[in-house]
């Protein structure tokens, strides 16, 4: 009873504070950080649904400029050194690219896809699929939700973002495969996420995905 009153009495003249934002922690639940902080804290979602994630390099301002013409320029004739450049990561670290069962590019929303013209991933995968000889599904996934742009959210908005963005085109072409998921950037990985969550709902056995560059 006696430490309670002094546990009492100390907070009282030393009332606990977070330590982040300095709010008064009212709560006796509550030790170093308030409500609002913890809960601006972006948890990895469990389970995680990719088995490996391999980046071929760092986003740089190279990497950056080299993508940006790549994706909005319409360089398309960029794929080929980003290719070169891929193959190159994968046989010098011994990556199995060739031990999966199918490789397909993360699709792009229709929309988007024809204001584009061409769904840049789609060009790299594509070029991979050539080399190493593993089979090629473009439409193996579906992007059923138009979401915003993920360069224009937070790192909390751009998981929210991609909530049931994807659908099975076959599940029938999914079950107990292993599929290589080909991207250009990783940034949070919320879109590799969601697709993997997907083709994993659907009785894939194994979803690892490869990049051209990973923001750091």
């Amino acid at each position: 009873m006696l430490q309670a009153f002094l546990q009492g009495a100390r907070e009282l003249i030393f009332p606990d504070n977070c330590l982040l934002c300095r709010q008064f922690l009212n709560s006796r639940h509550q030790r170093q950080l308030c409500a609002k902080c913890l809960g601006s804290l972006v948890f990895n979602p469990a389970p995680f649904a990719l088995d490996q994630v391999w980046p071929t390099c760092l986003y740089n301002e190279t990497a950056q400029k080299l993508l940006h013409a790549f994706k909005y320029n319409s360089k398309t004739s960029l794929s080929k050194t980003m290719v070169h450049l891929m193959i190159d990561f994968i046989d010098r670290h011994h990556i199995p690219l060739q031990k999966f069962d199918l490789i397909s590019p993360i699709p792009l929303h229709p929309v988007r896809r024809r204001e584009r013209g061409y769904n840049q991933s789609a060009l790299l995968s594509l070029g991979l699929s050539r080399h190493y000889g593993v089979p090629h599904s473009e439409n193996l996934l579906i992007r059923q939700k138009m979401t915003s742009t993920q360069t224009e959210l937070g790192a909390k908005q751009r998981w929210t973002n991609m909530e049931g963005a994807f659908r099975i085109q076959n599940p029938t072409d999914v079950e107990g495969k292993s599929i290589v998921l080909i991207d250009d950037l990783y940034t949070t990985g919320a879109t590799v996420h969601s697709a993997a969550e997907t083709l994993k709902a659907a009785g894939a056995a194994r979803v690892g995905v490869l990049t051209f560059s990973v923001t750091v």
